[in-house]
């Protein structure tokens, strides 16, 4: 991935969760309703790209990924009882599918390796999505709770620091773009950590 696609997807994924953050409870119903096409359209997406593929860990991607179609195309979720439980079946088809993605990352064949490596990306960022879909729920976003608030507060600083990083890019050398990825990992191992630090 060249580094201004880079730069882009990453400001978008944290534009993304800040808008999230701010949702009241009929939003995050929504907000998860697309979250459900997003990853629908991807999976399937994903899974034709490796229809040609014979090997098992394809066969067992392209498995996984049904999978998480089927749940995907659930009726819409009203209630906070109903998006908690699709998000926990989602969440553990996701789980499974990135494990299948892991060993896919082995297949010898280029593209193959580099759809793996989308995939696992990409379900990170459906994690961060769907843990702050659950700490939401759980505290409450729509009520005025202090502990929400506190967290909120804490969200929004790991998200800030997560964009700092994206606006210190430069024309760097490849040894300094190369420690630019790491620090924007960095920046996103600690939002990651801020949205599951509490249950």
């Amino acid at each position: 991935m060249d580094k201004e696609n880079f730069i882009n997807r990453w400001r978008a994924t944290a534009e993304d969760l800040r808008v999230q953050l701010h949702l009241g409870s009929k939003e995050l119903s929504d907000k998860f309703e697309e979250q459900k096409k997003e990853i629908l359209h991807w999976s399937k997406e994903t899974r034709t790209s490796l229809e040609s593929e014979a090997s098992i860990a394809s066969t067992e991607m392209r498995s996984k990924l049904e999978e998480l179609e089927v749940q995907a195309t659930l009726g819409k979720a009203e209630t906070k009882e109903a998006i908690q439980e699709q998000r926990k079946k989602l969440t553990s088809l996701m789980q499974d599918a990135n494990e299948a993605s892991i060993k896919l990352m082995g297949d010898s064949k280029k593209n193959v390796r580099q759809i793996a490596a989308k995939a696992d990306s990409k379900f990170d960022e459906w994690h961060a999505r769907f843990d702050l879909l659950r700490l939401q729920i759980s505290l409450g976003a729509a009520d005025a709770s202090e502990e929400w608030k506190e967290k909120k507060d804490d969200l929004n600083k790991s998200i800030r620091n997560l964009e700092s990083k994206l606006g210190e890019v430069s024309q760097e050398t490849e040894e300094g773009w190369t420690n630019f990825k790491g620090e924007i990992s960095e920046a996103w191992t600690h939002v990651k950590k801020a949205f599951s630090k509490t249950e």
